[in-house]
């Protein structure tokens, strides 16, 4: 006997073939949707949201440490920055550059702006340009201009690649400015630095710095300062002999002995200049994280480097997390 289907039976099949077919569609897509708003709250693919890698700095290191930066700039390198910010003054931000660059930056400025020619047309085809594609006079002509406009970060940058060339200085200069961001940016091919500082109360912070010190000195309370700083200063002796002070300077455990001077932390006590001091230097960390955020999501920086004195490590990493919590931050010492 023959055996066949009912022609109706077979097209009722069909359908609900077809309607099985559309319910697992809809329930992969509303699982989908689910997983990146609902739970992601945010739909950017991971690998194209910013990133923020924080390196914390001695400033300025002795002759019997020269080479202290060497890691750093090595570690910087590796990261491949698309943009560099540094603890420098923003033009635009005429309070900090006052409060910060009257006494050297801003007389200098004034000083060369009365034989500087101004050419924004030659100013504007070398911000497109190479470095490694610009003259010695470009160089020259980008320091002229970048002082006359109060912009000290890019003025040290084009400063140094006049004096020592795209190849950079064969001696360290034992700065951060010289020996890390200069060799940095010109790696990266950079004709651009970022400022980032705020300095709206630098003479607030020495002032009540000094009354905290006052106050600590009269009570006893700042011997217990001298210890730490004493003790603080052998630690580091042995990673700076053996060549590995920056990355030493930048554990979690070694910012945190920073902000116990900084912050005033060494009190026992209430001491109202003390915590009015600390909140200032907060305040400072705020401002700095503020303008770091604000110019990444501005100029859609993917990796942006902070080079910054190692005491706001901590301090900028809190406030970046707090006011722009969509930028992923890292530091030397991720792990901990």
């Amino acid at each position: 006997m023959k055996n066949t289907f009912d022609p109706e039976v077979k097209l009722k099949i069909t359908i609900m073939n077809a309607s099985l077919i559309t319910l697992k569609q809809l329930v992969i897509c509303i699982v989908s949707c689910f997983t990146m708003t609902c739970i992601g709250q945010n739909t950017t693919p991971i690998s194209e949201q910013a990133e923020i890698f924080i390196i914390g700095t001695m400033h300025e290191v002795p002759k019997i440490v020269k080479h202290s930066y060497k890691p750093l700039l090595k570690i910087a390198k590796k990261y491949k920055p698309d943009a560099i910010y540094v603890e420098r003054q923003r033009p635009e931000d005429t309070l900090s550059v006052i409060n910060y660059e009257s006494s050297y930056f801003i007389p200098l400025g004034d000083s060369i702006s009365k034989t500087f020619k101004k050419d924004v047309q030659r100013y504007r085809q070398l911000r497109k340009t190479s470095i490694y594609k610009m003259s010695k006079e470009d160089f020259k002509f980008l320091a002229d201009h970048y002082a006359v406009y109060r912009d000290r970060a890019n003025y040290a940058y084009y400063k140094y690649l006049f004096k020592f060339g795209i190849n950079g200085s064969k001696k360290p200069l034992r700065n951060e400015n010289y020996d890390l961001t200069a060799p940095l940016a010109i790696a990266m091919d950079m004709n651009f630095i970022y400022a980032m500082d705020h300095q709206h109360e630098t003479q607030l912070y020495t002032q009540l710095s000094k009354l905290c010190y006052r106050e600590s000195s009269k009570d006893g309370q700042l011997k217990k300062l001298k210890k730490h700083n004493k003790r603080d200063y052998r630690k580091h002796m042995i990673p700076a002999i053996f060549g590995n002070l920056g990355v030493y300077t930048n554990r979690i455990k070694t910012v945190k002995r920073y902000e116990y001077a900084n912050r005033f932390e060494f009190r026992e006590t209430p001491c109202t200049s003390c915590d009015d001091a600390a909140n200032v230097w907060d305040r400072r960390n705020e401002g700095m994280a503020r303008n770091i955020g604000t110019q990444v999501v501005k100029n859609n920086h993917k990796k942006a480097v902070i080079i910054v004195g190692a005491g706001h490590l901590l301090g900028i990493k809190k406030e970046l997390e707090e006011q722009f919590p969509g930028i992923r931050i890292k530091i030397i010492d991720q792990k901990r």
